[in-house]
């Protein structure tokens, strides 16, 4: 929970609780879901809009990973082009992937069946 390299506006927060794993996924998953969009390159802007990173801190008072906010803000502003609801779509369909490849089911992802071996 040191400072991000992609986010330098997060503080460190030392024997603060944060998530991990899925259920850090899961948080920023959630409050993302709850955005009507989501901006690119900062946490947060003049008119209360916020990353899928700024979404998770204002939703919830919970700190988190660097590595987990680094990955993240890759995903949120690999795509600048994007409109902030492009964006968001981008960014759940990338996180009910990655909620998947950590084991949470129930997610509808499009992922090539597997064959039989």
């Amino acid at each position: 929970m040191g400072n991000s390299r992609l986010r330098p506006e997060t503080q460190s927060a030392p024997g603060s609780f944060a998530p991990k794993g899925a259920t850090a996924y899961y948080a920023i998953y959630g409050a993302v879901q709850a955005e009507a969009g989501l901006i690119h390159g900062r946490l947060d802007n003049d008119d209360g809009e916020h990353c899928a990173v700024g979404a998770y801190f204002d939703h919830t008072k919970q700190a988190l990973g660097t590595d987990i906010i680094d990955e993240v803000a890759t995903v949120n502003d690999s795509v600048p082009t994007f409109t902030p609801k492009q964006r968001k779509a981008f960014v759940v369909k990338w996180l009910r992937w990655r909620l998947t490849q950590l084991g949470m089911t129930g997610f509808r992802t499009r992922t090539l069946p597997q064959k039989d071996r």
